[in-house]
């Protein structure tokens, strides 16, 4: 039996972290940042088991790419490039998907 998780929920709950951060997206970047990787650890504490890295490491990549185009669509001077981006994420870090479980 693989941990894996259902593609299903996996995009469900991308899809309500993207009408949270489109709904939020004028708080200030820090407490985005801060909310963003509250929301990253929760879902590692409950989807991180044994067998499940890929998925959870699929999740914090598809949370980073909506962080990116919804954080460039604030501006109103231009959009976010993806160097300052990688500057943002260094001053404000999100954390690495890992596995809390051991089910083996």
């Amino acid at each position: 039996m693989s941990g894996a998780t259902i593609s299903r929920r996996l995009s469900a709950k991308l899809k309500v972290f993207k009408e949270w951060l489109r709904a939020n997206r004028t708080l200030p970047t820090a407490e985005i940042m801060r909310t963003t990787a509250n929301k990253l650890r929760g879902h590692y504490a409950y989807y991180g088991v044994s067998g499940n890295s890929r998925s959870i490491s699929n999740f914090a990549y598809q949370v980073e790419l909506i962080l990116f185009k919804w954080l460039g669509r604030r501006g109103k001077r231009g959009s976010l490039k993806f160097e300052k981006f990688r500057l943002l994420r260094q001053r404000f870090p999100l954390p690495p998907p890992r596995i809390q479980v051991n089910l083996w």
